[in-house]
């Protein structure tokens, strides 16, 4: 009996998180059905991603080396692709134009400071006073 695992699925600085329950026997086109699943139900809107309906417009990558990253088969199983349990696995869309999206994984230093620039409320220094101030 196969144990389910998770992979991380990643473009850019967006990660979405997959489990599966038999990698033995869901493909990587299964995985794809998944992520498009996940990509449709998210609550932030990206455009690319919301433009994404079929498995066809997906490329997954086994991403153990980050210098030549490997594209994954639709047909393969998730074990014979050589997934493991919790593994980066990257993702690139098509464009519009047909043609696909560099393979790109933002680094973790440079997420954490993407994270940073969202709208949150700048910290002010308050300062309240009562009756006058002394000098």
């Amino acid at each position: 009996m196969a144990l389910s695992q998770c992979y991380r699925v990643k473009r850019n600085t967006q990660t979405i998180f997959v489990n599966t329950a038999n990698p033995n026997a869901d493909t990587v086109l299964t995985l794809k059905q998944r992520i498009i699943k996940a990509l449709s139900s998210t609550k932030e809107r990206d455009e690319s991603a919301a433009a994404i309906t079929h498995p066809a417009d997906i490329q997954l990558f086994d991403y153990k080396n980050a210098s030549r990253p490997v594209e994954l088969v639709d047909t393969k199983t998730l074990t014979n692709s050589g997934l493991v349990d919790h593994q980066v696995v990257a993702m690139v869309f098509r464009t519009p134009s047909g043609a696909w999206e560099d393979v790109y994984i933002a680094p973790m230093d440079l997420a954490a400071d993407l994270d940073d620039l969202e709208d949150e409320p700048e910290e002010v220094e308050y300062r309240a006073s009562k009756g006058k101030e002394r000098a």
